[in-house]
């Protein structure tokens, strides 16, 4: 599997960029608030990646953080959401704002994202009450995995270095 990239951008038109990595371009799909943090063309740029492998299609998704790949990963594990909706949800939305919208059951905003519209199958998963709780869950275990990381940040910061 591809885990990122480092390389120049070559051109950008959204929600595609073009990044060449020593002489190999690959085409990504990127949310909007990936898109837009994204250095200017011709300049270098590290992308987190997942690919998705269909029958028709290998398609690479990038993300400027790794964070917004973890939820993406997340949502495309989730019944009757896709890596489309999946993008679409992060193009609208922050990690963190999409996780105070699940914690604060704020299903008014999550029924708002474009690619949800419509559709039955996504207007019951976004008002399943058994979701909301899975991503509480989800949410709680990445609040914990964070919390855990600054503790050893901060503990290794009070530690006295081995060598002067």
């Amino acid at each position: 599997m591809i885990g990122r990239l480092h390389g120049k951008i070559i051109e950008k038109q959204p929600p595609e960029i073009l990044l060449d990595v020593q002489g190999v371009g690959y085409e990504l799909l990127l949310p909007m608030t990936s898109f837009y943090s994204l250095p200017q063309i011709g300049e270098e740029a590290t992308i987190f990646t997942h690919l998705v492998v269909r029958e028709d299609a290998h398609l690479l998704f990038g993300f400027a953080q790794k964070q917004d790949r973890t939820l993406f990963r997340e949502l495309i594990k989730t019944n009757g959401v896709g890596p489309k909706l999946a993008l679409a949800i992060l193009s609208a939305m922050s990690v963190s704002q999409f996780a105070t919208a699940i914690e604060n059951e704020e299903l008014a905003k999550l029924t708002k994202i474009p690619e949800s519209v419509g559709k039955p199958q996504n207007a019951y998963w976004w008002n399943s009450k058994a979701n909301l709780k899975e991503w509480h869950r989800v949410i709680s275990l990445w609040k914990y995995r964070t919390s855990k990381l600054w503790q050893v940040i901060r503990q290794t910061r009070q530690m006295k270095p081995l060598m002067p």
